[in-house]
């Protein structure tokens, strides 16, 4: 059973890099197969087509993130989670940059966005939980800036050539810094997000 998962996840891995090297359309199964160094009827054996196999892909990304966030967390819970996220892309740089790729071709944006609607309750989670700490009318621009600083985590980290330049450590905390002050902000205003008019 664990070498039946390790040769998956093999599969997985050649194709992840084939399709960020060479995009999604221009690479096809036997190029798969070959990446990994194994037969094309094996590929077929764990995967039912190219579509099936990107989507497990794209699956499995997202499931690193799908418990990320539910509405009753705490404020410092919710920032903990933040560092596990930057820490993960540490540990993975590899995945999440190849992933960052694939994710933009135009082909992938599609499928990408019908998985995402399996996550739906992912995202209401993350809706709620910025309403509650911030209150009806400021929710949407807080979800667009909480996924502003996350993606341009991403690019500053995951796709420069030395980390060294924009360590983990130093982007985690510029980070952590500004979304401690934008709930600071709520507090010291004497905001009450429960409020009627927010």
């Amino acid at each position: 059973m664990a070498i039946r998962e390790e040769r998956k996840q093999s599969i997985m891995d050649a194709a992840l890099h084939l399709f960020a090297e060479n995009g999604f359309e221009s690479t096809s199964i036997d190029k798969i197969a070959s990446h990994a160094g194994i037969s094309k009827g094996l590929v077929y054996s764990y995967f039912k087509c190219k579509d099936d196999l990107l989507y497990q892909i794209l699956d499995s990304g997202m499931q690193l993130i799908s418990d990320f966030i539910h509405p009753d967390l705490t404020v410092e819970e919710f920032i903990t989670k933040i560092e596990t996220l930057f820490d993960s892309m540490t540990e993975n740089l590899d995945f999440w940059k190849l992933y960052s790729i694939i994710t933009v071709q135009p082909t992938v944006t599609q499928k990408l966005e019908e998985i995402r609607n399996e996550y739906d309750g992912m995202r209401n989670d993350m809706t709620n939980f910025f309403t509650k700490h911030f209150g009806k009318e400021r929710v949407l621009e807080e979800l667009i800036m909480y996924t502003v600083i996350i993606k341009g985590f991403t690019v500053l980290y995951v796709f420069s050539d030395k980390q060294n330049t924009f360590s983990n450590e130093m982007l985690k905390k510029v980070v952590i810094n500004s979304i401690r002050e934008r709930f600071a902000t709520v507090r010291h205003c004497g905001l009450d997000p429960q409020s009627p008019e927010n």
